[in-house]
């Protein structure tokens, strides 16, 4: 699926690109090098030998003559002096072949019929041809009609050495294709941690406000171009700030008005209960109904005062060190309407914790009272130790949580959807957004899994840092 499809990133995209850069040039630069130097070598050799085999073509005109015999034929070309050393010099005299050298070059077998079929029916320029011999060596021959006794002057000129430079050469610039390419990648990481610096620093600026630091700002520097994105992201951040801290006095200053009158009705509501037996049952009915509300009422006060403060980032730890299963006793004994199995390993019941006593235990109790209204209580709490951690774990029977609710579970006032069956109609909403934001405040995580335990309803788990041993 598109969605699943691994991209790389943009360092990454832009420090490959110059090295696919740098590789391309250098490839191209080297291969028309290459070309360059081969045209050169060979013309040079071409013309060199070409020149050197007229003037010997020409001397051995002069020094053939009726009568001659072979040997004498034969020192004359030993004698020759060709374009180099190695250069051998070929005689044909009407039938005969008269080679300076018949083991390095002799005739027929060694010529090219097609050279020999031109160079027997050109003019005096002579022709030439590159071919390579039975072994392979490569060679140029030149060759020259003569008119004295129905003579052919050839001249082979080997051009291995030719091709030993190009294998050099190419080998140099494969080298050096290698090196620049490397370069260009060093170019590019180096370039592209540059450029992007300042797009690292909007994102580590935009992370630290999406965990609560909204003061957090970018310096607008010298730069115009970057100037102007600095600017408009702190005034963003600005802006959001001033939203965020608004909103969040708006609720705590309800909360707070809320409470002057909620205490004096919870106060009257206690009368009436004390009274309650004077009542008729309908009555009853109607106080213990409104005794429901008023509790749920006064817990989302009490609620919306927390989530307010931490939307400001009035919220601070009180880091204390304690029994972490001897705490996690005390929290279940206080949660009566809840019958739930306590598991834990032997080795961690004398594992301290260090964190902030109230808040962890409003997030078991948040977790407990969720399994309550949702799930018909908790069946088990367990609690183990993670690495330098500890994870606390609470199962329920109840209907479980859809696969695609789980992401949203934990934020404000999610109560599920019908498709999850979750959501009586008792609960707050703010609960799990409460566990959610005192567990990120200690540096832990929570998440809601499938209770593969008893292969029914959810497990909550949330992962704490600081074990002291």
């Amino acid at each position: 699926m598109e969605s699943e499809r691994k991209t790389l990133r943009l360092r990454a995209r832009l420090t490959l690109t110059f090295g696919l850069g740098a590789l391309l040039l250098t490839s191209v630069l080297s291969v028309l090098t290459y070309l360059m130097v081969r045209s050169n070598l060979i013309e040079s050799r071409e013309q060199s030998a070409l020149s050197v085999a007229s003037v010997n073509a020409s001397q051995a005109e002069r020094r053939i003559y009726e009568g001659a015999t072979d040997k004498a034929v034969r020192d004359f070309l030993s004698n020759l002096r060709g374009v180099r050393s190695e250069s051998t010099p070929l005689l044909r005299l009407e039938t005969d072949w008269i080679s300076a050298d018949p083991v390095v070059f002799e005739a027929p077998g060694s010529l090219n019929s097609d050279l020999l079929k031109t160079v027997s029916n050109s003019s005096s320029a002579g022709a030439e041809m590159k071919y390579r011999m039975e072994d392979g060596t490569p060679v140029l021959v030149i060759g020259f009609p003569l008119a004295t006794r129905n003579a052919l002057y050839f001249e082979a000129t080997p051009l291995d050495d030719i091709e030993d430079t190009l294998s050099s050469l190419s080998n140099v610039l494969r080298l050096v294709s290698a090196g620049i390419c490397l370069f260009g990648i060093a170019l590019g990481s180096w370039a592209s941690r540059r450029v992007l610096l300042p797009v690292e620093k909007v994102g580590q600026t935009a992370r630290a406000i999406a965990v609560g630091d909204l003061a957090a700002r970018l310096d607008v520097g010298d730069d115009p171009d970057l100037a102007t994105l600095a600017t408009s992201f702190n005034q963003m951040a600005a802006n959001l700030e001033e939203r965020i801290e608004a909103d969040a006095k708006f609720a705590s200053n309800v909360s707070h008005e809320l409470r002057s009158p909620l205490t004096t009705i919870l106060a009257s509501i206690e009368i009436l209960n004390s009274e309650k037996h004077n009542l008729e049952e309908s009555s009853q009915l109607a106080l213990d109904l409104l005794n429901e509300d008023l509790e749920r009422f006064h817990q989302l006060v009490e609620d919306l005062l927390e989530i307010s403060r931490y939307d400001v980032s009035a919220n601070a730890l009180t880091l204390e060190r304690f029994l972490i299963v001897e705490f996690l006793e005390r929290v279940i004994e206080q949660n009566p309407s809840t019958e739930t199995q306590f598991k834990f390993p032997s080795d961690l019941s004398g594992t301290i914790i260090e964190a902030d006593k109230r808040r962890l235990a409003r997030v078991i109790s948040n977790l407990l009272e969720n399994a309550e209204f949702y799930a018909g209580g908790a069946t088990c709490i367990e609690v183990l130790q993670i690495g330098d951690g500890v994870s606390i774990s609470v199962f329920d029977n109840g209907p479980g949580i859809e696969l695609s609710e789980r992401s949203s579970i934990f934020e404000r006032f999610a109560r599920g959807s019908e498709g999850g069956r979750r959501g009586s109609g008792t609960g707050t909403g703010l609960g799990l957004s409460l566990v959610a934001e005192h567990v990120k405040l200690h540096g832990g995580s929570v998440a809601v899994t499938e209770n593969l335990k008893d292969g029914v309803g959810s497990k909550f788990t949330v992962l704490l840092p600081g074990v002291v041993r």
